[in-house]
């Protein structure tokens, strides 16, 4: 199924990086005025301190909204997603992860930023020019669970926002709201239209829950964290809907993935996710990680993956209001030689949904169909299944009447 080389999307990747330097090398300075979409980068390492900043777009004057925007990413290509990242100057501070310890006003400029709706252009100043980083990127560690922002990069010493700034007021009201836990805000906000990306941002920010517990949360903990604590809630309500009666499936293609989800009818809620990445020797991993009956016994291998796969699935039944067990097969080809991160899942799995899906009256069909496409045989990815197993091995109570 793949259709391009790995070496070609590489090539693409350079030349639109040079591109890129090129347009935009007369731009970047010290001092820097520029859109930002809005964003905030928060890492991981050093924790309970972090570094933390901005990100600012090198073309000024244009809208930055895309530039971190994965709700507007699909259709594109690798290389396009990776320009936006590439054109994006990170600045950094480290700062603890406390928000309440202490009046941080550097802290504070970046909340507001949070809030904003519209992409605002902003000022800051650098210890020293922005340099390119490409250690993470290059990093064979690297996942998909892991948002690297790549590129630009340099310590910030000043930062200015617009006054007057137009935030979000459904996230504004929960800012002020001291008393309200952070679950609840995520799901209030959520249920009225915020966009998981956004919910991420604002959550990564310490800008949620009750006073005292406020903590700034790495970029890459507050994407799991979003995932697992809005599809959790869905996954509950699921248990009023009644069961589908068919086999279902659902597809869809990009980025070098390939994604088929199998929904079974099943009165309780199990959940499967496979990944199988293929490298250009045709040698194959396979991760496997199974929930059954809601029942999840351990931290998911494949990490943040699972999470908004689970999310994308529990959206659609619960949006058609109807419960099921699920299997999702994601297949990755050497073309796709960048993590780019999980939300690329999530959305894949959304754009999959909302496919029209083939109907069949038997698992084995169902399964026949999921892996027409795939280098693996129904028969590898069945191999590792607990759900399966279970269905063709099990008499559930609905099978005799």
């Amino acid at each position: 199924m793949q259709s391009r080389s790995s070496n070609e999307v590489k090539e693409r990747i350079r030349n639109k990086w040079n591109q890129l330097l090129r347009s935009s090398l007369n731009n970047i300075s010290e001092n820097m005025s520029g859109g930002t979409p809005p964003s905030v980068f928060v890492s991981s390492y050093f924790y309970p301190k972090v570094n933390i900043g901005p990100l600012i777009s090198t073309f000024y004057g244009e809208n930055a909204t895309l530039l971190d925007y994965p709700e507007g990413w699909s259709g594109k290509k690798l290389e396009d997603i990776i320009s936006y990242k590439l054109s994006l100057i990170r600045g950094t501070r480290s700062t603890p992860v406390d928000v309440h310890m202490s009046a941080n006003k550097y802290i504070e400029l970046l909340q507001e930023l949070s809030m904003a709706n519209k992409s605002p252009d902003i000022e800051v100043v650098f210890d020293k020019k922005p340099i390119p980083k490409f250690s993470e990127m290059m990093s064979s560690l690297v996942t998909d669970s892991d948002p690297v922002q790549y590129g630009l990069v340099s310590k910030i010493k000043e930062l200015k926002i617009p006054s007057g700034i137009k935030v979000d007021k459904r996230i504004e009201k929960v800012y002020y709201d001291k008393d309200l836990n952070a679950n609840e805000a995520i799901n209030t906000l959520y249920k009225d239209g915020t966009e998981v990306s956004k919910l991420i941002k604002i959550m990564s920010m310490g800008m949620l829950g009750s006073s005292k517990k406020r903590k700034i949360v790495p970029t890459k903990w507050s994407i799991t964290a979003i995932d697992q604590i809005i599809s959790s809630r869905l996954i509950k309500k699921l248990a009023d809907y009644s069961s589908i009666d068919e086999f279902k499936v659902h597809s869809y293609t990009h980025l070098g993935n390939y994604f088929a989800v199998i929904l079974i009818p099943e009165h309780e809620w199990s959940f499967e996710m496979h990944e199988a990445w293929l490298d250009n020797r045709g040698h194959t991993e396979v991760e496997t990680e199974t929930e059954i009956h809601g029942s999840l016994n351990n931290y998911p291998k494949i990490g943040g993956s699972y999470f908004a796969a689970r999310l994308a699935i529990s959206e659609y039944l619960d949006l058609n209001r109807k419960k099921a067990a699920a299997i999702v097969i994601r297949e990755i080809y050497p073309e796709y030689v960048i993590p780019v991160g999980v939300w690329q899942i999530r959305e894949g799995l959304r754009k999959a949904m909302k496919n029209k899906s083939d109907v069949f009256d038997n698992l084995d069909k169902a399964l026949d169909r999921a892996c027409m496409k795939t280098n693996l045989s129904k028969n590898e990815w069945s191999h590792n299944s607990k759900i399966i197993k279970s269905i063709k091995h099990q008499k559930r109570l609905f099978d005799y009447f």
